[in-house]
């Protein structure tokens, strides 16, 4: 595809999911496509770079939104994401929750590598110390060891993102299940484009 109408493409695409953004992200395709034609490497460069930062911010920011919310009774810290582009690509949102002493990590991890090799257990049969359980329509595990008072759940959806929570100095697996319960999956699965 001739590279403009590969940034054209990218602009609707853009637009369509992310119309707030869609102006920065847009000038900034359209800076390094007018760089590009004038054979200037370094801006154009510079504006892609613009461009994708632009397009994580959001990624980032419609991800965090899609995070648990705090149990009852617990804090919570605000999310926290990060690029995954030296490790694979995609991206990693984190949330943390505390009680006294106890802790709640919520994470999420979409496109990449690492989501296939987390989320696979889910597709295997179930290893000791695991269940099966259903997290809204998605299939999930958990695991929750009382005499260590720690456990997780992770969701995959869409073969895609990988969501989790882990817990220590927990009492109970209430805690583990409230938080997973209170992802909002069909904020990902619209930010991911599927069903």
């Amino acid at each position: 595809m001739r590279p403009q109408l590969a940034a054209a493409a990218l602009v609707l695409m853009i637009g369509g999911v992310f119309p707030a953004y869609a102006d920065d992200v847009a000038n900034n395709i359209e800076q390094a496509r007018a760089a590009y034609a004038k054979g200037d490497a370094l801006h154009t460069l510079s504006a892609l770079q613009a461009a994708q930062t632009a397009v994580y911010g959001k990624l980032a920011d419609q991800f965090g939104k899609a995070m648990p919310a705090a149990p009852a009774g617990w804090e919570a810290s605000a999310p926290e994401s990060q690029s995954l582009d030296s490790i694979g690509g995609g991206l990693t949102v984190t949330k943390g929750f505390t009680k006294g002493e106890a802790t709640l990590n919520a994470t999420l991890v979409v496109d990449n590598p690492a989501v296939a090799a987390g989320g696979a257990p889910l597709k295997q049969p179930v290893k000791a110390g695991w269940s099966k359980i259903k997290i809204g329509s998605d299939d999930a595990l958990e695991r929750f060891d009382s005499s260590t008072r720690s456990g997780e759940i992770m969701i995959m959806i869409a073969d895609r993102v990988l969501l989790q929570i882990e817990g220590n100095d927990i009492t109970k697996d209430d805690a583990l299940l409230d938080a997973a319960k209170s992802w909002n999956i069909a904020a990902i699965r619209k930010v991911l484009g599927v069903q």
